[in-house]
């Protein structure tokens, strides 16, 4: 068991600085026990090394060496800043998260349902802790996951999106989380999207990062935690844009839990990051629930993009999909480790794994471990994994018809990547996601 107060670097400063104080205002934490559990359990694990199976190919100690200090959750954000991490030409309300607390003042939600909520996860809290009760942390397993317990124990605030039952919300959420960094900053955030029975609702979100003064920004380390609980019947469409530069670390989980009927995706695209670790963990627990999940990483320099997803299959006549494609050069390195698990009672799941990897250079590393877990006898459930190369005779094709050979393959791998990016349904954010693989592919 690890002494956190004896823990060097940003265990110390966490705990400092963030124990016993997410109400505040000195009111009772309605969340005491459960946050009790959670340190108890981050102590008793430890953080994760490559000893641990789940983590044989991602090493965190280069990334957590620097001095983390906690981030400052008063700071202010340029407008440019907040500008540029926006998806252009995109219409959607802006919850702005600075630091991990939301900003309501550079926030415009204007143009959603009256009868929603969208604010911060803090002042939720205080304003109504019993209904945050019934979802904060209900479906995560603390002992799976350290860092989400690290974040269970010490998370101080986030947003927080209710959506009652059977609003449609048609406009999209576009969360920007910006983090701002003169000196190694860690950050928590813990986001809550609560959409109820037959209600709808999208939610994108990016990521940036802000120096402050003349500086640029500085290592960070961010360790983020969304829970979406979706009721019966419900659509809830949630993308991720990960964007935040070479010295951006960080380890996130998306946890969903899903009643009957209900349809659900969740999509990461990772583009310019150092050493980032992307946890999904879905749970269709209702009868007849669709899940969908998939993403796209292109590691180049240095990068290290670690993908750990597990669908939990619960109940009979569910389906899932999922598609997760990484292109890595130069000396960086991908990685996928998906699971599905059916339980006795999930008969007639039916389940769909695909992870592809593209390496284009010698020094550079793709590591893939598909893994199907059965105990029902009535399923359909599929999965599959391949790594390689591009095919030189598909350069000599696209070649002997006039195409130069960076085109042609710039063209093959802009084919390979666009797969996932089909899987987006609003099209200025597919534009805008072209673009950027455009860019990082040159």
């Amino acid at each position: 068991m690890i002494d956190l107060e004896k823990q060097p670097g940003f265990l110390t400063n966490a705990t400092d600085a963030l124990a016993g104080a997410f109400s505040g205002d000195g009111a009772p934490d309605p969340f005491h026990d459960l946050r009790q559990s959670a340190r108890q359990s981050f102590e008793g694990k430890g953080l994760p090394t490559t000893k641990d199976e789940a983590w044989k190919y991602t090493d965190l100690r280069a990334a957590l060496k620097a001095d983390y200090q906690p981030a400052d959750p008063s700071a202010t954000v340029s407008d440019e800043t907040i500008q540029q991490a926006r998806i252009p030409g995109l219409d959607a309300a802006l919850a702005v998260v600075v630091n991990g607390a939301f900003d309501a003042e550079r926030s415009d939600l204007s143009g959603l349902p009256e009868r929603i909520t969208v604010g911060g996860l803090r002042e939720q809290v205080q304003r109504d802790p019993a209904g945050v009760r019934d979802t904060f942390g209900r479906h995560v397993d603390l002992d799976r996951d350290a860092f989400a317990a690290l974040n269970s124990a010490f998370s101080l605030d986030g947003l927080y999106l209710s959506v009652p039952r059977g609003v449609a919300v048609e406009r999209p959420i576009e969360v920007v989380h910006i983090v701002t960094a003169s000196g190694p900053t860690f950050v928590q955030g813990r986001n809550l999207i609560v959409v109820g029975e037959a209600a709808q609702a999208t939610v994108i979100e990016t990521f940036a990062v802000e120096g402050t003064g003349s500086g640029e920004p500085a290592e960070t380390f961010r360790n983020d935690l969304t829970e979406i609980v979706c009721g019966a019947a419900g659509v809830v469409r949630h993308v991720r844009v990960q964007d935040e530069g070479p010295d951006a670390h960080g380890v996130s989980l998306v946890q969903t839990y899903q009643e009957r009927d209900s349809d659900v995706s969740t999509l990461t695209f990772t583009f310019s990051t150092g050493t980032v670790r992307n946890n999904t963990v879905m749970v269709p627990a209702g009868e007849g629930g669709q899940s969908t999940l998939g993403g796209l990483y292109i590691c180049r320099g240095g990068q290290h993009v670690d993908t750990n997803t597990l669908v939990d299959h619960v109940a009979p006549g569910c389906q899932s999909n999922e598609l997760f494609k990484g292109i890595v050069y130069d000396q960086g390195t991908g990685v996928f480790n998906g699971k599905v698990f059916v339980q006795r009672e999930a008969q007639q799941t039916n389940a769909y794994q695909q992870s592809q990897g593209v390496v284009l250079s010698p020094e550079a590393r793709h590591y893939s471990k598909p893994e199907l877990e059965i105990y029902a006898d009535d399923v359909k459930c599929s999965h599959g994994s391949t790594t390689g190369a591009i095919e030189p005779e598909h350069i000599f094709y696209l070649r002997s018809r006039g195409v130069s050979e960076a085109d042609a393959r710039a063209m093959l791998l802009y084919a390979f990547a666009h797969d996932v990016v089909e899987m987006v349904s609003m099209e200025p954010l597919r534009d805008h996601l072209d673009a950027m693989i455009a860019e990082r592919l040159k």
